[in-house]
């Protein structure tokens, strides 16, 4: 069962990823990479083991690491600067995010 919801949780992980980063390019990337922290912060703590497969396949094929970094070479391409700032912008919004999921916490 718990396999089965694994594939489940990637599958929409990927979709989600798939249609957001298609339409929306960087900031898409952003925002599910920040929501990603997000949600993994309020999972910190959750003893559940489909919490766990939630947050591991559905949250880690939804969120991506590769897809900031393709978009990162493609900035640095244009401007080193505009590259820098997203760089940071994602790195800060992804940790403070991750703050507030773990402070309003679903433990």
């Amino acid at each position: 069962m718990i396999v089965v919801l694994f594939v489940i949780a990637a599958a929409l992980g990927v979709a989600i990823r798939w249609m957001v980063s298609g339409r929306w390019k960087f900031l898409g990337t952003w925002c599910l990479n920040t929501t990603g922290a997000w949600v993994l912060g309020l999972l910190v703590g959750v003893d559940d083991p489909i919490m766990t497969v939630i947050g591991t396949a559905g949250i880690g094929a939804m969120t991506t690491v590769s897809g900031l970094v393709r978009e990162l070479a493609d900035l640095i391409s244009r401007s080193r600067l505009l590259a820098v700032t997203y760089f940071a912008g994602t790195l800060f919004s992804g940790v403070g995010a991750a703050w507030i999921g773990i402070r309003w916490g679903l433990t």
